[in-house]
């Protein structure tokens, strides 16, 4: 959440940068400083008020023990009028305030002063490393590879839950393992972060926290436990959702807390399964594992000082990287333009690897510095000194990488022509002496 007291003292500034993702963010802007002028305002009448009633006490007690009971009788009658103001007052403040907070949620961070202006044309590509394979035979794509090599199977998840999912049959799921087994491994013991296990449901408060609501409510997983179930008397619905990305219980992790000179950065891995609702989408954007409901991924969170956000940025992109070289996997870092980055994020870097039989570049990973805007939302600050005031953490945070397109790109890059697969060197050691993806001995019936 931005902080309003920044919005009053630098509106135009504000504005500027927020027009540079949205320009109806401008009258946004317009109506909170007008609410927050009506706020202030209220607030010096609630202030005088109470002044001015605290005095008519005083003078009611020195009346009655002066015995002058008629003239603290009428100044109690005055006092009551001043509650009655005070109450009405108090109303309109408390109303306005919910306004104001109400559209504070609905702005997104201040793009940083690095990040280029503009829509998806404006992105930045900043780095490449390694080479597209080329082949001498008309590849496959990950879809009949995994069809074919027994790997995964869509038309069963679509008749037991519905299109958008995936079993993981076999090798096919010896490969997610593995994936994931190499990713924790290298970010714990390379990389330094403490692996976590979170909830994979959250509250609303600290869906809230992340930025993911109000904002993308509709694109997130619902979910209501029976009154039933909650115990006798409640009288209360529990609601929670199915995380989008461990980024949200993870960042939550020190919610309303202050830290106590903390060792910086403090740096948390973890895998999860995410659920997207991944609505609109049709054809081949969203065929076999492109946009899929379900998926698995291992999110990287960095929490940091203020003066450390910039650097760490950089850092978390590196190590996401890092796996992507140890895969062999060509890729490119870009630089999102304001109008194309997430709502909480200050500034993104996009990771993409290139796919050879869809000859598309596909994004795996969004490095993103938040700056102190889920920190204010989830009310994480640190002392830097015992007594010091305390101050907002920044917190950062990276895909490790998202797994459905990364075998996308593995399935296609490191095909034979013969329909085999080779395993990439870093993964051999989870695959028992098993050096080539290839069709079952024994296939498990794929029905379509």
């Amino acid at each position: 959440m931005l902080d309003l007291k920044y919005i009053r003292e630098h509106p135009e500034e504000v504005s500027d940068r927020l027009a540079s993702r949205d320009a109806d963010y401008i009258q946004v802007i317009e109506r909170l400083l007008s609410l927050d002028s009506t706020q202030r305002e209220l607030k010096t009448e609630l202030d005088e008020l109470r002044k001015q009633r605290n005095e008519l006490s005083r003078q009611i007690g020195k009346l009655m023990k002066q015995g002058d009971v008629q003239a603290a009788q009428e100044s109690k009658q005055v006092v009551a009028e001043v509650n009655e103001r005070i109450e009405i007052a108090l109303a309109e403040f408390k109303a306005v305030d919910s306004q104001c907070q109400h559209l504070l949620a609905e702005l997104p961070n201040l793009p940083d002063i690095s990040v280029p202006v503009g829509g998806e044309e404006s992105r930045e590509l900043v780095k490449e490393w390694g080479e597209p394979p080329r082949f001498d035979f008309q590849p496959r794509d990950h879809v009949q590879l995994a069809r074919e090599l027994n790997l995964v199977d869509f038309p069963a998840a679509a008749r037991v839950t519905g299109s958008g999912f995936q079993f993981f049959v076999g090798q096919g799921a010896v490969m997610q393992r593995a994936l994931i087994n190499l990713m924790l491994e290298v970010h714990v013991s390379r990389h330094g972060y403490v692996e976590m296990r979170p909830p994979f449901m959250v509250k609303e408060s600290s869906a809230f926290s992340t930025g993911q609501l109000p904002k993308f409510s509709e694109e997130m997983y619902h979910v209501f436990v029976p009154l039933s179930q909650t115990g006798y008397g409640s009288t209360v619905q529990p609601h929670y959702y199915l995380i989008p990305t461990a980024e949200v219980p993870v960042c939550n992790y020190f919610r309303e807390q202050i830290l106590e000179q903390p060792n910086f950065p403090l740096k948390f891995v973890a895998y999860s399964p995410c659920w997207r609702v991944e609505a609109g989408h049709y054809g081949k954007e969203a065929r076999g594992l492109m946009r899929v409901h379900q998926f698995e991924k291992v999110e990287l969170v960095n929490i940091c000082a203020p003066e450390q956000s910039a650097g760490s940025l950089e850092t978390i992109t590196e190590e996401a990287e890092h796996i992507l070289e140890l895969l062999q996997l060509p890729y490119r870092r870009a630089l999102l333009p304001s109008g194309d980055m997430g709502f909480a994020a200050a500034k993104t870097y996009d990771l993409e690897v290139y796919a050879a039989a869809m000859d598309e570049w596909l994004e795996v990973s969004s490095a993103s510095n938040t700056l102190d805007f889920q920190a204010r939302r989830a009310g994480i600050r640190f002392r830097r000194e015992p007594g010091a005031k305390p101050e907002f953490v920044h917190m950062l945070n990276a895909s490790g990488v998202a797994l459905p397109r990364l075998l996308i790109a593995l399935l296609e890059n490191y095909q034979l022509e013969n329909g085999n697969v080779r395993i990439p060197q870093a993964l051999l050691k989870y695959f028992g002496g098993i050096k080539y993806l290839s069709p079952p001995e024994n296939p498990i019936p794929f029905f379509d």
